[in-house]
């Protein structure tokens, strides 16, 4: 009995702090420190920031384009547009694939495409580079109407696009992935989005803008630019992806000898 009563003195000792007769007190709300980088959050993306999509920031985006985003870029770059005007003949939704050289390029394609095309047109951001930060998100999104698209898991990203292509949206993607030189590197990727979808494929080529603002560096120089829009390239059923975008950058490459003439 002595060692059980003994036993209870201990556990009241020990629950008001070692001083007999004082109650417990326990803290009604622990202050937390935060310091540095959240170590959790580090490789985690920002998701797609759908809402930008609304009418409210459409209208914000087309005023934010055509005052500053377009007058800036044709400042720069002095584009010739060629065959845009033939895009109104083209069925709606598809996928625009030009070739990409540049930061210039998505604002130089989206500046020449018609506005009944550009107010529907969503463009394919590397998420590991625009959606690291919800600011880089909300930013890339405003002004250019991007989408996140996950070049690690090119499956997923191509999953997301064709939800995009059903809801009508029309969908600008890099076949060669990233910023090249030349006409290298065309991935089959964009023609299984086309073939699984059943939307055609618009062959665009960019020349120019690799001299104006190279992969890595800001604008270092004015000069003369093309966007030139292909033919829209339809896929056959069933058709080999491989086949398929073969087909695309045949029509990519003779844009660009065509536009240099």
């Amino acid at each position: 009995m002595r060692f059980a009563a003994g036993g209870r003195a201990l556990e009241r000792l020990a629950g008001a702090g070692g001083k007999p007769g004082r109650a417990t007190r326990v803290p009604a709300r622990w202050r937390t420190v935060a310091s540095g980088i959240d170590p959790w959050s580090e490789g985690v993306e920002v998701p797609d920031q759908a809402w930008l999509r609304r009418p409210g920031p459409a209208l914000a985006r087309e005023a934010l384009q055509q005052t500053v985003l377009f007058p800036v870029t044709r400042f720069v770059a002095h584009p010739r547009v060629i065959g845009a005007a033939d895009l109104m003949h083209v069925p709606q939704p598809a996928v625009l694939a030009p070739n990409h050289a540049s930061d210039m390029d998505t604002p130089l394609v989206l500046a020449a495409l018609p506005r009944a095309w550009r107010t529907r047109t969503v463009i394919g951001a590397a998420s590991d580079r625009f959606y690291r930060r919800r600011r880089y998100a909300v930013a890339a999104g405003l002004w250019i109407n991007t989408v996140p698209f996950d070049r690690g898991g090119e499956s997923r990203g191509l999953a997301d696009a064709a939800e995009l292509l059903r809801e009508g949206w029309n969908v600008l993607l890099y076949p060669q992935g990233t910023r090249t030189s030349g006409m290298e590197g065309f991935r089959s990727g964009v023609a299984r989005l086309c073939v699984a979808a059943g939307v055609p494929l618009i062959p665009v080529h960019v020349g120019g803008t690799a001299l104006l603002m190279p992969k890595g560096r800001g604008v270092i120089q004015r000069g003369k630019t093309t966007v030139a829009f292909g033919r829209p390239v339809y896929p056959s059923p069933d058709e080999d992806p491989l086949d398929l975008m073969a087909r695309a950058a045949e029509a990519v490459a003779a844009l660009a000898a065509s536009s240099a003439r």
